[in-house]
């Protein structure tokens, strides 16, 4: 069993690319690799030619870096054309496996099985009413989803031999990097630009997953109708608040979030040079990151009069309506999300199949949008964090390739890319 050193993220809006090297204590980072994916909604200017060849453009901008180029690699998928299902049933012996496996499957997979790649994973078996029971995942991909993915890759460069899903390759990730204990119950959520990708894992050796068809593009579209701007211009101030302090937009929109709360954010920081905050003279930016306030998840704020009372400076005042502000643009749009995740906690802990959700692990683009992780937490009741898997990996090789906390600001939006990059041959 040899490790596969490279994994490469498709997303919507970016490409991710880790490669890896396996050591006596873990894995070393050797290069990380992103590209923008120009799209119609957000460069108008673009041709249709262009814009049809822009994930490719990004791939060959990404296998420039020969760390990556021509390599064995692992890829994935996700979305409506992935279809993840649980199965249970009496034990039976492991010759008959595949093949009940396979019935099971045609009873419950959404499409043709003769159109689909098709795999499975048994959990431990389990005792149900005095019986032992067989219980796994299995997953059934649509094969033109393959394939069309398939020849994006080799046509830039690639080798593909892996094949996985989203979900599965967060969980691969955790993990190696951080590990589940058997009494834990994790929820990975991985945020992009149009869907989100759930995994909650319940032990190193259970995983329940599915996507969820909404991201981050919701929150460029929550700004653009919050303040006025065109969707192109939303989705640029949305990128700058996630890693750039930025300025309210005068008068644009009410910050009352009514109470609700949900996520959002950005799929992609651009090539290293668009790291550095952007500088555009006067211009004035719509959210802000947020500062230090002594401010939680569950503080709530009338007036000016109550917020002077309690002793805060008004500067904290500024502050905390920036935080509404973020707040505000997050529950207009992922409270659907929020709702889809809700639901999903409450259907597996209903049927018994988990206990409860301990914490909750963010990753993704979207991610890094300023307060997402207080928000999650006070809508989904979980402890909740920011994950970043470069934090857990030995990163000294490379350290000085990168700018200052260019890896730190990249980390979480390469956990899928990272987990395929510890996927085995």
């Amino acid at each position: 069993m040899a490790t596969l050193a490279v994994g490469i993220d498709v997303g919507t809006s970016s490409i991710k690319a880790v490669a890896l090297k396996r050591t006596g204590s873990g894995y070393s980072l050797k290069s990380v690799g992103q590209a923008d994916i120009r799209r119609s909604e957000f460069h108008p200017e673009e041709s249709p030619q262009s814009i049809a060849e822009a994930p490719l453009r990004a791939l060959e901008r990404v296998s420039q870096d020969s760390s990556f180029a021509r390599k064995p690699c692992a890829f994935a998928v996700s979305g409506p054309r992935v279809a993840p299902r649980l199965f249970k049933f009496p034990s039976i012996p492991r010759s008959e496996v595949e093949q009940a496996i396979r019935f099971e499957a045609e009873q419950i997979i959404p499409f043709d099985l003769a159109q689909a790649a098709l795999d499975f994973v048994l959990f431990d078996e389990v005792m149900e009413e005095g019986k032992p029971v067989m219980e796994g995942l299995v997953v059934a991909v649509h094969r033109e989803e393959v394939d069309k993915r398939y020849v994006l890759l080799k046509s830039a460069g690639f080798d593909p031999v892996v094949l996985d899903i989203d979900a599965l390759a967060l969980s691969n990730a955790f993990c190696e990097t951080e590990g589940v204990n058997e009494r834990e119950t994790v929820a990975l959520i991985n945020i992009g630009a149009r869907f989100t990708n759930l995994s909650i894992m319940h032990g190193p050796r259970r995983s329940f997953v599915r996507d969820v068809a909404t991201g981050g593009d919701m929150i460029s579209r929550a700004i653009s109708e919050i303040y006025g701007l065109d969707l192109p211009q939303a989705e640029k101030r949305k990128r700058e608040a996630s890693y750039t302090p930025l300025d309210d937009l005068e008068g644009g929109g009410s910050f009352d979030d009514g109470g609700g709360t949900t996520p959002g954010g950005t799929e992609g920081f651009g090539d290293t040079e668009g790291f550095q905050p952007v500088d555009e003279g006067n211009e004035e930016y719509v959210l802000l990151d947020s500062d230090e306030t002594g401010f939680t998840s569950g503080d709530t704020m009338t007036d000016g009069d109550n917020f002077e009372a309690s002793g805060q400076t008004q500067n904290g005042m500024n502050a905390a309506q920036r935080i509404s502000a973020n707040r505000a643009v997050l529950a207009d749009a992922l409270g659907d999300l929020i709702s889809e995740i809700q639901d999903t906690f409450k259907y597996y802990i209903n049927r018994r199949i988990i206990p409860r959700v301990d914490k909750v692990r963010l990753c993704g683009g979207t991610a890094k949008f300023p307060d997402i992780e207080e928000f999650f937490a006070s809508q989904l009741g979980v402890p909740t964090e920011l994950w970043n898997p470069f934090a857990r990996l030995d990163v000294g090789g490379v350290a000085n390739k990168y700018p200052p906390n260019f890896l730190d600001e990249m980390g979480p939006m390469m956990a899928v890319a990272t987990g395929l990059a510890m996927r085995q041959l």
